[in-house]
């Protein structure tokens, strides 16, 4: 085995062990929030996910060079006031293994914004730097200008250092290999002030 495929497995431990991780995490926090928090805050950050294809933790070669295995970046960022879901804002580059620029997807906005559970009412707040809910949002693919319309979306922001944006399987059509985004957190703000709550170093 490479050093390659060593490190690439090593990666993908990794990522499920996140994964695995915001399973616990939302359990943990559905079980302890109340109707305290914070409902004016903002956070932003940036996205880094390694996509393979499960052929490809096997040997990693240019061959696999597929649309199955890429790698994705970006930027995101949302805010809420007084509960409410103000901005949501996704920008994805998605790269091919070879290092190229596949192409761009960009959310901005969701509708129907709500929390996931009725805990706090109609209410989005951070508990503890953590907070959670849905929504209904356009992708757009800015090289292509295909767009998958009305995709359910779900987010959540773990501990202040971890962003999970999950989309329906069906309306993307498994573009992004039924896996969530996950991004880290640079900064989450609270009040209007905008003072800092927390801040990831970069």
């Amino acid at each position: 085995m490479t050093k390659i495929a060593r490190s690439l497995i090593a990666v993908t431990v990794m990522f499920t062990a996140a994964i695995i991780l915001v399973a616990a995490m939302n359990g943990n926090y559905v079980n302890a929030q109340s109707t305290e928090g914070v409902n004016t805050f903002g956070a932003n950050g940036y996205m880094g996910n390694l996509a393979l294809s499960p052929a490809a933790l096997q040997a990693l070669n240019a061959s696999q060079d597929t649309n199955l295995n890429f790698v994705l970046g970006g930027d995101w960022s949302f805010d809420v006031a007084n509960g409410q879901l103000q901005d949501f804002k996704v920008e994805l580059n998605r790269h091919s293994l070879s290092g190229h620029e596949v192409e761009t997807h960009v959310i901005n906005g969701l509708t129907d914004a709500a929390p996931l559970t009725n805990n706090t009412g109609n209410e989005i707040v951070l508990i503890g730097n953590n907070t959670q809910f849905k929504g209904i949002a356009d992708i757009q693919t800015l090289e292509t200008g295909k767009v998958w319309k009305d995709v359910p979306i779900l987010v959540y922001l773990i501990n202040g250092h971890i962003l999970n944006v999950s989309f329906d399987v069906a309306k993307t059509e498994g573009h992004f290999l039924n896996l969530p985004l996950i991004g880290v957190v640079k900064t989450i703000t609270e009040g209007s002030d905008g003072s800092q709550a927390n801040a990831t170093s970069t």
